[in-house]
């Protein structure tokens, strides 16, 4: 693995983006679209939705893949030759059950090695990672990014499992890493099934909103927030390295 030279700009480079069809992952590719980016968008061949519902208008290429296919995924790297990978695909849901350990670990866990694995022939100047807020578990706030993880989850498990190798991959290899730990992220085509659009909605339409008794605390971060704070990090080498928390602090 060699690094190319950082930019102080994402215009006319060629990104790839894991992911890109999910809530964060759409919000993303626009930006990157919008900063004049060259963008190769990866999606699973099996995503309930299509990208022609919201990137039809678009200069993107959708490449599908899975990233537990380690030689398909060999290729994609290959061919797209992207200078920053944004790594945001993961297998997420309410369900935080232990049951759903093998799963997490195939995707969440394994994905990302064998995502970090492909690079490992190839020059590139950042890889973000995407991790958890969640990966705190119960810790005490304020949340340090130098914490020991305390997943309380088979979710957050396989994403504090999966951070702690690409900090290997930085560590032992020198492979340009940052990791990025997004708090609740909400925003325009979030899934109507979480909390704020839902809150939403019952009050628009004057209906009761059923909810508990309020004594859990969250911190909530808007979506084009969280998107500034990825085109940053992409754009600044000193944050190489670092595992970043990406929230308002309140």
């Amino acid at each position: 693995m060699k690094r190319s030279m950082p930019v102080k700009t994402l215009s006319d480079t060629r990104v790839l983006i894991t992911g890109a069809n999910g809530f964060i992952g759409r919000h993303l590719c626009r930006a990157l679209v919008d900063e004049g980016a060259r963008v190769y968008a990866l999606r699973r061949t099996n995503a309930f939705s299509s990208p022609s519902e919201w990137a039809s208008h678009l200069d993107i290429e959708w490449i599908e893949v899975d990233l537990c296919d380690s030689d398909r995924l060999k290729s994609v790297i290959k061919d797209t030759a992207a200078s920053h990978i944004f790594h945001l695909a993961a297998v997420t849901t309410v369900d935080r059950g232990f049951e759903l350990a093998q799963r997490m670990i195939a995707n969440n866990l394994q994905g990302t090695i064998n995502l970090l694995h492909a690079l490992e022939a190839t020059s590139y100047t950042c890889f973000i990672h995407t991790g958890s807020a969640e990966e705190y578990g119960m810790a005490t706030a304020p949340f340090r990014e130098t914490a020991f993880p305390q997943p309380v989850s088979a979710y957050s498990a396989s994403k504090a499992s999966a951070a702690l190798f690409c900090d290997m991959y930085h560590r032992t290899l020198g492979c340009p890493i940052i990791i990025l730990r997004p708090f609740l992220v909400y925003g325009p085509g979030q899934p109507a099934n979480k909390l704020i659009p839902q809150a939403i909605q019952a009050a628009l339409k004057d209906q009761p909103f059923p909810m508990t008794s309020g004594r859990q605390t969250r911190e909530f971060t808007y979506i084009d927030d969280l998107i500034g704070g990825y085109l940053k990090a992409a754009v600044t080498p000193e944050a190489i390295g670092h595992t970043i928390n990406l929230g308002t602090g309140k």
